[in-house]
């Protein structure tokens, strides 16, 4: 696969590969009642990982401590007690599920079913760059994280196959600084970089990438304009004073 990010822009991205897969998650039809695939959940979480490099349990956004059954160890998973940002298929029963919703902070037992790893974007000053790439994305979604630690966002990038080593996607966050209105309301102004970086477009493949709020400057609001195939989009999150 040609789809790999890389450091970029004075080494603020985080380098991740196209797909970790543990298991098949997948369905070929729609699964009603206690099917396989019943419960089937899919997070944004924090993988902690232990001293052998194997992952044992995961935080969610709202607290939530989620212990596998099945510890798990993956390529991309380089450093022995270290947190990466990861998006998470794993079965819940229905136990768990009750336990959750009535405490958010318990540990659930559950199964880790996929696995791949979420970029986690460091802003970098715009009078720091030499040249701003906007290639065009897909875009999905922007939301703030339960617990304001991360805005996070789902893109669509094309991406095929090429025989060049060095044909690469590589995404980061450009800030342009804050404004304040009458209310004296600070807005972050920031924009996505995307280089193609040489990649085919022959096909679109979903990305979630997270920024971390504790990188930002103190905003009541965060603006982030990207150049999408159907133009400029200048999307917000309200964050009251990160």
């Amino acid at each position: 696969m040609s789809y790999i990010f890389r450091e970029h822009i004075k080494q603020s991205l985080a380098v991740i590969a196209f797909l970790i897969t543990l298991t098949a998650c997948t369905s070929e039809s729609y699964d009603a009642g206690d099917g396989p695939n019943s419960y089937l959940t899919a997070d944004l979480v924090l993988l902690h990982t232990s001293q052998d490099k194997s992952v044992h349990s995961a935080l969610l956004d709202d607290g939530t401590t989620l212990q596998f059954s099945n510890p798990f160890a993956q390529d991309w998973l380089t450093r022995p007690d270290s947190v990466y940002r990861a998006l998470l298929y794993y079965d819940k029963t229905v136990a768990a599920s009750d336990a959750a919703a009535s405490n958010p902070t318990a540990t659930s037992i559950v199964r880790a079913r996929s696995v791949r790893p979420v970029s986690v974007l460091r802003p970098v000053e715009a009078e720091d760059m030499e040249t701003l790439r906007t290639d065009p994305v897909g875009f999905e979604s922007l939301w703030l994280s339960k617990n304001k630690s991360y805005i996070n966002l789902s893109l669509l990038l094309k991406s095929g196959k090429t025989e060049a080593d060095d044909a690469m996607h590589a995404l980061g966050i450009v800030s342009h600084g804050t404004t304040t209105d009458a209310d004296r309301r600070r807005t972050l102004h920031l924009t996505l970089y995307h280089d193609q970086g040489g990649v085919p477009a022959y096909y679109t493949v979903q990305q979630y990438v997270s920024i971390p709020t504790q990188l930002l400057e103190e905003a009541d609001t965060v603006e982030l304009t990207l150049n999408t195939y159907n133009g400029k989009k200048v999307v917000k999150v309200v964050v009251s004073n990160l």
